[in-house]
Formats: C-alpha cells, structure tokens, sequence
C-alpha cells in the first residue's frame, strides 16, 4: 500500500477539481440567485455581501473538514441539512411581502395617487424657482467651505481609525453576508462528507494544495455566476421577473437541501436508536 507522499502533485490537482465540481455544481443555481437578487434596485443584498459570505462560508465549512473524522462524530453532516430551513423562511418572508404589495396595490384608488387640487401654473413655477433658489444656496456654501482648510486635531484620527475599522466589520458581517454564509453551510452537507476524508488521507502540503484550489474555484464560480446574470438579455429578465423568481428559487433550495441531507432520516434513526451523534 503505498503512502500518503508518493503521489505527485499534478494527481492532487486533479483530485481537487474533480471533489470541487462534484461537490459544488449544484451552488452555481443558488449564486445566480443571488445575483438575480441583487439585481434588483430596491434589494439590500449587494455584489460584495455574495462574495463575502460565500468565502465567509467556504472557510467554515473547510474549517469543519480539517477536524478530521472526529466532526463526524460530534457533530454529524446529517445535521447540516436542517438549515435548509433558513433559505425556505427567506422565500416565504419574501413571498408574503409580495402578497402584501400587491394587495396595497388593488386596493389603491386613482385618487389616492393623484392630487384632487387644482395646481395652477405659477404655483409650479413658484415650487421650481424655490428649488433652484435653494440649490444654488446650498451649493455657494459648500463651495465657500471648501476653501477654508480643515484642522485634523491628532487625537481625534484613534477615533477616526476606530470608526473605520467598526465600518469595515460591520460591512463584513451584516445580515446580508451572514445570510449567504449560512446558505452555503446549509447547502455543504457532501462538501464536507467528500472533503473530510480527503483531509485526513492527506500530508499538510497536499491539504494546502486542496484548500488553494478550492479557493480560487470558489472565485471562478462567483465569477461565472456574476458574468451570465450580468449578460445583458438575460439581465434584462432577470430584472423584470427576479422579484417573484428569488422566493420560489429560495424555497426549491430549501427543499432541496433537506431532501439531499437525509437529515430528517438521520433524525428519525437517532430517536429510535437513542444515537444522536452517529444516527
């Protein structure tokens, strides 16, 4: 039988992208998703939050693979499965604010949108004048403030660097990023069955060549996923149907990643069996 060390590297690279297609093929559907959502000019959800939570993601569930075997007896991949949940509560909570929409909709009134009020003309010109008067003012003092040198006070740039590294923390880990963190974990129950064995077979070199190629594929996939909802036709409808598609997507996720987990079987199992670390 031959040792762990006697493989070359070009057979690691191979292995590697063979574990990462067969393990992630399925998450290029949810990051276009996610992109079709933030395609959309009225969503919280940003470019940087899918790349931040989807490395933010990738790192914890490698973390989990490199424990070893060990992580599938503490905390079996089973388990996993039931965060599938959490993309089934966003798809419903976003099917129920369209419902809600589209009933304030039908039960607006012509009137309700335009003004009975009569505006005469001079009314509306009296409204533009006051608006550019107020521009123009505005727009003198700043220009007058600008030329007076500001004083930086050298105690006041701590504060200053503080702010900054709050504001670089808080856009890190926010809700939106948190958000597609925890889908990608949700959706990881094979990354880690395939990855963890993949690990402890392997000598540290061989376990940093896996994790560099895993990385640079998770910039791949975000790439693809950006490109092709970027790509102008499929934009375009992307934009106009994203609203009513992101939900029932968010939902067939959800679904799909308790099915695939068996994690209700699992369940099943450990209640029967009174096993809830092995099933």
């Amino acid at each position: 039988m031959s040792s762990k060390r006697e493989k070359n590297v070009g057979e690691f690279i191979g292995t590697a992208f063979v574990s990462y297609l067969a393990t992630n093929i399925d998450d290029l559907v949810i990051l276009m998703n996610f992109f079709t959502e933030a395609s959309l000019s009225n969503s919280s959800l940003k470019i940087q939050h899918i790349f931040l939570g989807q490395y933010l993601g990738f790192l914890l569930l490698l973390g989990i693979s490199l424990i070893g075997y060990g992580i599938s007896y503490a905390l079996p991949v089973e388990m996993l499965g039931f965060l599938g949940f959490i993309p089934i509560v966003l798809g419903l909570k976003s099917l129920i604010e369209i419902i809600r929409e589209l009933y304030k909709k039908s039960d607006e009134n012509l009137d309700d949108i335009l003004p009975n009020d009569d505006i005469s003309t001079i009314e509306l010109e009296t409204i533009r004048y006051r608006r550019d008067t107020n521009e123009e003012i505005s727009s003198e003092i700043i220009n007058q403030s600008s030329e007076f040198p500001s004083i930086v006070n050298p105690s006041s740039r701590k504060s200053h660097w503080k702010k900054q590294l709050l504001n670089i923390f808080s856009f890190c880990f926010n809700i939106q990023t948190l958000k597609i963190a925890s889908i990608t974990i949700a959706n990881s129950g094979d990354n880690v069955a395939i990855y963890t064995p993949l690990f402890a077979q392997a000598s540290t070199w061989q376990i940093v060549v896996y994790m560099a190629i895993f990385l640079v594929m998770v910039f791949v996939w975000l790439m693809f996923s950006y490109l092709f909802i970027n790509f102008r036709p499929i934009l375009s409808i992307a934009q106009e149907y994203a609203e009513y598609l992101v939900p029932i997507v968010f939902i067939g996720i959800g679904i799909y990643i308790i099915i695939t987990s068996d994690c209700f079987p699992w369940l099943d199992r450990a209640i029967r069996t009174k096993n809830f670390q092995n099933g």
